[in-house]
């Protein structure tokens, strides 16, 4: 909840922004010096919350609301923690964070906390109740159903994504000695055998497979097909080495899932339909992979 208070917004739905220059401008309590027993509970509070699954800060029914007017009844009603603002393991955490920074009577404490949950829960649920509001205004307009890409557009503009750049541009900053320039056609879909003993270290592209790339390794072939399953096409920067071009992929992969993560998510806060939530998401996918188109 403190961190809202030194953030940005990103949108219009509430989605918090936080840079590099807000994080420095937080308070944190200094953990110096503290006792072997706080130290203790600090610590294992947050082990035991990160051995499990970490829930939402809204109460289930708004997270299950997809009408405006419903969401608006439920939040004039009495304040409803979450399940995870009920989680005995957050409540220690709290509690031992509450005594760090002082508060050495318990039961001062058990009413801090109550205070800070109502006032949490009050917070993300008015977040939820304009989200579910945008999201019907959005249905309206013209009258038919707000534009694909518009609600993709809506949706980039409230990322919270550090890094954005399109994939070939990530790929030339990332360009060694090692690498080759390669030129990914257009045609897909691009496939590669792996389990060939001859055809390892070739990539098709289209139905017909006439088009192909011979490859330096079958690590490199590996790479390739799936920058192009990925959907770039034109020139790429990859490495020849059979490791280098596995680490290469590997991390690729790991800054795609991340992504993914996110873009499905504000995909869903723009409708409660799953056919357009997928269309949202795949032009959000196409964007952190290509760019996002300019404005005309």
């Amino acid at each position: 909840l403190f961190k809202t208070f030194y953030g940005r917004f990103a949108g219009t739905e509430g989605n918090l922004k936080t840079e590099v220059i807000d994080v420095n401008l937080i308070d944190i309590p200094d953990p110096r010096g503290v006792s072997a027993k706080l130290a203790k509970r600090l610590n294992d509070a947050l082990k035991s919350i990160c051995k499990r699954d970490v829930g939402r800060l809204v109460e289930d029914s708004l997270m299950d609301c997809h009408s405006y007017d419903l969401a608006r009844k439920i939040a004039a009603g009495p304040i409803v923690h979450s399940t995870e603002l009920k989680q005995a393991d957050r409540r220690e955490l709290d509690d031992a964070v509450f005594e760090l920074l002082g508060v050495s009577e318990a039961a001062e404490r058990r009413a801090l906390i109550d205070r800070l949950y109502d006032a949490t829960a009050e917070h993300f649920r008015a977040i939820r109740v304009t989200e579910i509001q945008k999201m019907e205004d959005r249905k309206k307009g013209t009258g038919s159903k707000f534009a694909i890409a518009d609600q993709a557009a809506d949706a980039w503009d409230s990322l919270t994504l550090a890094d954005r750049t399109p994939l070939a541009e990530w790929l030339l900053a990332r360009r060694t000695a090692a690498c080759e320039d390669i030129t990914i056609p257009s045609e897909r879909p691009a496939s590669h055998d792996g389990n060939s003993l001859t055809e390892s270290e070739t990539v098709y592209f289209g139905k017909t497979r006439k088009q192909h790339v011979v490859c330096e390794s079958r690590g490199q072939a590996e790479l390739l097909a799936r920058i192009a399953e990925l959907g770039v096409t034109g020139s790429v920067f990859v490495p020849k080495p059979q490791k280098a071009a596995r680490e290469l992929l590997a991390a690729i992969e790991v800054r795609h899932e991340a992504a993914v993560e996110q873009l499905r998510d504000m995909a869903s806060r723009r409708t409660g339909e799953r056919e357009a939530q997928e269309q949202i998401f795949k032009v959000l996918e196409r964007w952190f992979v290509s760019g996002k188109p300019a404005k005309r």
